[in-house]
């Protein structure tokens, strides 16, 4: 006879980060393993997420778009090596420049809970 599937547990809710004057809040946000993030953009231009590596030394040749006045989610990996770790990212323009001066350069997302400087 065949085995219904195994029920998966309901996501938790996206845990909010604001996008307002180029600056993202809060920072460092956390969210659960295979948990999501919810960008809002409160503002009225559009910006590129760049997404870091572990090791912080290079980012993907993609960017994520975050719409003007819009919202986008990130999720979590589920896969175990992706837990208690930490995920870095700037906010760009669209050309590719700094949103705001004192955005300093980098913000985190904090996986699973854990601390920052968890698994690289």
């Amino acid at each position: 006879m065949v085995q219904p599937a195994p029920q998966r547990s309901p996501l938790a809710a996206p845990v909010p980060i604001r996008v307002q004057n180029g600056l993202a809040t809060p920072n460092p946000a956390t969210i659960p393993s295979n948990g999501q993030a919810q960008f809002t953009n409160l503002d009225n231009s559009n910006y590129l997420i760049e997404l870091w590596t572990r090791t912080n030394d290079h980012h993907p040749a993609l960017c994520v778009v975050l719409p003007a006045n819009g919202t986008v989610l990130l999720q979590g990996n589920p896969d175990a090596d992706d837990q208690n770790t930490n995920c870095r990212y700037n906010l760009k323009t669209p050309s590719g420049g700094n949103t705001s001066p004192a955005a300093g350069g980098t913000s985190i997302i904090i996986i699973g809970s854990g601390p920052e400087g968890g698994k690289r």
